[in-house]
């Protein structure tokens, strides 16, 4: 590849600022918190009222919990399986297993049932390769969980909140509390499972408090600072980049449901006028849905004049929905440069890029076929969508991280070359737990190989793809989310809710472009209209049609627990031809109420007969 002399700055950056942490364990920064007169954790319920938590309450919770914990015979680096909702008692329980030595394993609960067989199966493979210890739930899980009960081979003793936190405050031996590290495990964090069984990312309080202090420090937190977070606690980007950073700078944080948001996102814009919140965090459809569900009538009691950063990860970030919500709320008080992308990933803790304060949202505009094509990042001025791509920048490395753009071989590329991203620092997990194999696969040398494509240019990192996912058609490279973006933008379309993925085609050596996308649409004619509508949508603006269009039902497409596409499962359902479109659901919604119509009047039948039988006896 041939790149001009100029341009010949290696794409690797590293940020060498001295630092030092403040504390040494997540159990240190707990206690050292109660020393902070603001308010620590403001629960939000499902109606949108408020829990305050002190710091000293949280320490004497935890540690009841931890007693408990001991009591039942947990030991050192013992592992508890957590399946709780946001709330009060993840936190007691997380801290609790903590301070009693253990090793926590948070894990989702289920999204409604559509997928459950799947959902059991990796949450089975979960407890088992994590050797759980104990696995903690809540009281309405039980219907879900109780096939696995009774399963004395897992070797896993289940316990509930109502027993723990209805013996937690009862006296009597007090176990003395084990001695926390910093090498000590505070977190696996396991992976979706996309395209295997989910694999347990090992993070000691050193890698979290790491990263969260380098989180800190890039963003300027200060005192004043107020979070807010609808994120699930489960989950790495809430976990994490909300509740431990914030308990680490000393802020205050608002906790929401995830429930309470999708049912009233407007309940999010309002609680940071309530509590003069600077600092929210979401993925980018979760400032898409603030603009598509939040209606004008109720911009006037929205106030977000306090609002200094929103940060957003955790999937591709679209300049659009970043212009759409700040045009929306601008009203509303809201600052044009308020958007922080940012990226990281579960293996480095969380976070290895943040852009810099005074330039946050960096969006360059690159010639669509070099890029495609060429593997190089060349600028275009051009308005024709068929012939740029725009990307939005996430920034430089955290404190103490390095980051490095790769070819095949290993070897660093130069600037505005597409390559891996490699990942180096001292935030990064030692591996996955009890896999050997995977680890070797994914850390080398000390750099973890992302298998997320970008490159660098004037020192900051652009995302353009997996290396994985990247659908190559013709002898150009296609960038799945940039068809699905555009789907997207089709009335008729559900937002955030298309795949696209390719499928090899031996006759013609290429590969083609699958997309499949849901909609409400069931009219047969009116889903055809659709699919003709998306295919010629993606042929103006990309110059080339999808080989097949899929139009399914609502809730059909995979996604990982925190709305990320699973683009490689939705894949193989697509090969294993197990989608129902839509326009066919209708048919078999009805054959399915016509069978179990005949079985209950079956069954009454047989009762009445029995009944007879009964009373003829």
């Amino acid at each position: 590849m041939k790149i001009n002399q100029k341009t010949k700055i290696p794409a690797h950056q590293k940020n060498v600022h001295e630092y030092s942490v403040k504390a040494s364990t997540l159990v240190d920064v707990l206690r050292g918190r109660m020393k902070v007169k603001q308010d620590f954790l403001i629960f939000m319920d499902m109606k949108n009222h408020e829990k305050k938590i002190s710091a000293a309450e949280v320490v004497a919770r935890s540690e009841m919990t931890a007693q408990y914990l001991m009591a039942q015979g947990l030991r050192k680096d013992d592992k508890v399986v957590i399946m709780l909702p946001t709330g009060e008692e993840f936190v007691y329980v997380y801290f609790g297993t903590l301070m009693a030595g253990g090793v926590p394993v948070p894990v989702s609960q289920p999204a409604g049932t559509s997928n459950l067989e799947k959902y059991l199966g990796n949450l089975k493979h979960i407890i088992v390769d994590c050797e759980g210890k104990f696995f903690i739930t809540y009281d309405k899980m039980k219907m879900i969980i109780g096939s696995m009960v009774g399963i004395t081979s897992l070797g896993t003793h289940f316990l509930f909140t109502n027993e723990i936190f209805g013996h937690a405050h009862q006296t009597g031996e007090k176990f003395p509390l084990p001695e926390i590290g910093s090498e000590d495990i505070a977190l696996i964090q396991y992976t979706s499972g996309t395209t295997g069984h989910p694999k347990g990312v090992l993070l000691s309080h050193k890698n979290l408090i790491h990263n969260i202090h380098g989180i800190g420090v890039a963003s300027a937190m200060a005192d004043g600072d107020v979070g807010i977070s609808w994120l699930p606690l489960y989950h790495d980007m809430g976990l994490i980049g909300g509740l431990f950073t914030t308990m680490y700078w000393n802020m205050p944080i608002v906790l929401m449901k995830p429930e309470a948001f999708l049912f009233r996102p407007q309940w999010w814009m309002e609680n940071i006028g309530r509590y003069k919140v600077t600092m929210g965090v979401a993925p980018n459809f979760g400032y898409h849905y603030c603009v598509t569900r939040i209606s004008d009538e109720d911009l006037h009691r929205i106030d977000l004049r306090t609002w200094r950063l929103a940060l957003n990860g955790a999937e591709p970030i679209d300049r659009i929905t970043l212009q759409k919500f700040i045009d929306k709320f601008r009203a509303c008080g809201l600052r044009d440069n308020l958007f922080l992308p940012v990226y990281g990933m579960a293996e480095n803790s969380l976070a290895a890029t943040f852009p810099a304060l005074d330039n946050t949202t960096v969006v360059r505009r690159f010639d669509r076929q070099m890029l495609e094509e060429e593997h190089l990042a060349l600028d275009s001025d051009s308005e024709d969508s068929k012939d740029f791509i725009d990307l939005v920048a996430v920034g430089y490395p955290l404190l103490g991280q390095e980051i490095r753009i790769a070819d095949e071989k290993g070897n660093t590329m130069f600037e505005r070359q597409v390559g891996e991203i490699l990942v180096k620092s001292q935030s990064l997990t030692i591996g996955y737990y009890k896999n050997t194999e995977a680890t070797n696969n994914t850390i080398r040398n000390g750099w973890l190989y992302t298998g997320d494509l970008g490159f660098i240019l004037d020192g900051m990192l652009f995302i353009s793809g997996r290396k994985k996912e990247m659908i190559i058609k013709r002898g150009k490279n296609i960038y799945p989310y940039d068809v699905e973006r555009i789907a997207a933008t089709v009335e008729g379309v559900r937002l955030g809710s298309c795949a696209a993925f390719a499928i090899e085609n031996q006759e013609e050596g290429t590969e083609d472009l699958v997309l499949v996308c849901e909609s409400v649409i069931r009219d047969k004619e009116k889903i055809e209209d659709l699919r003709k509508a998306i295919s010629g949508e993606i042929m103006a603006r990309l110059g080339f049609r999808p080989d097949d269009i899929r139009i399914v039902p609502k809730g059909t497409v995979p996604k990982t627990t925190s709305g990320k596409l699973q683009r490689v499962l939705c894949k193989k359902i697509y090969l294993e031809d197990d989608f129902i479109e839509s326009g066919i659901q209708d048919k078999i919604l009805l054959f399915k109420t016509v069978i179990l119509s005949y079985f209950q009047l079956l069954k009454k039948m047989v009762s009445g007969f029995f009944a007879r039988s009964r009373k003829a006896v």
